[in-house]
């Protein structure tokens, strides 16, 4: 007896020893402290996945869904985000008006970054709103579950060679809660269709053509308070051309699918 109850307790310390650690990364917790090191708040990410998943990443890809119905008893349904993203462009002359924020994290490109607080987005709204040069082109929104991925996009459609091609703004986002923070990845994009003229020659008149162009792009990992929220601009180009400004807010949504609570009849 004293020989199975051993056993018994190896067992389950051995379950313990595999599980704890699944859970962890199945928390928001173990979510949250990924990628960046401490104390990092904006990570900047390549644009490109040059090379497939490595086995650990695999691996933990496979604990996660195998653990997935455990953590929803422990921890609850993922938690639902309300995201809006804002797209906008601004002239030289309104970029030169002291309308950006202040970056704190600047990649290789010269695209800059920074997180903001609540208050922090609500002043610069008012700001770029009240700046010359300032256009607030799109300002897509959605409603996502924890840990899938979103997509915010506004898009056109124009022919090009007799072929339907879609351009304008795209933001792929995925996120995870912890307590009143998120730890976001965020993938966006600008493209335009750009008009071509060429001009007539001996051989034949002038012509048209239309490509499209790729005007911003950037991806990045930021942690960011529920309410705030993280923004992004790419470095002008030179004085004709336009500075792109992305700016993501999420706030977290509290029981969105709970039902109603039940009011006793009063007697």
């Amino acid at each position: 007896m004293k020989d199975d109850t051993n056993c018994a307790t190896t067992i389950w310390f051995n379950v313990t020893l595999l599980v704890f650690p699944g859970l962890l990364l199945a928390s928001p917790l173990g979510n949250a402290t990924e990628g960046g090191g401490t104390g990092a708040s904006i990570t900047w990410l390549p644009l490109t996945q040059a090379s497939p998943p490595s086995k650990i990443a695999e691996l933990r890809r496979d604990i996660l869904k195998f653990l997935e119905p455990l953590r929803r008893r422990l921890f609850g349904d993922p938690d639902v985000v309300l995201a809006t993203a804002y797209f906008v462009s601004i002239s030289p002359p309104g970029a030169s008006q002291n309308v950006f924020p202040s970056a704190t994290s600047t990649n290789v490109d010269g695209t800059t970054a920074c997180v903001l607080t609540p208050s922090q987005v609500s002043l610069l709204r008012q700001r770029l709103q009240n700046t010359e040069g300032v256009n607030l082109f799109a300002a897509p929104r959605v409603t996502a579950p924890e840990g899938l991925r979103a997509t915010l996009s506004v898009s056109s459609m124009v022919q090009i060679g007799g072929t339907n091609a879609t351009y304008g703004p795209t933001l792929d986002l995925v996120h995870h809660v912890n307590g009143t923070n998120l730890h976001m990845t965020v993938i966006a994009d600008v493209t335009e269709a750009v008009t071509n003229v060429v001009r007539a020659t001996s051989d034949g008149p002038a012509a048209k053509s239309v490509n499209i162009r790729m005007m911003f792009q950037s991806a990045l990992d930021a942690r960011v308070p529920s309410g705030g929220g993280v923004a992004v601009w790419n470095k002008s180009g030179g004085k004709e051309t336009k500075t792109y400004l992305v700016i993501v807010c999420p706030t977290i949504q509290t029981n969105l699918l709970a039902p109603p609570p039940v009011t006793k009849p009063s007697h």
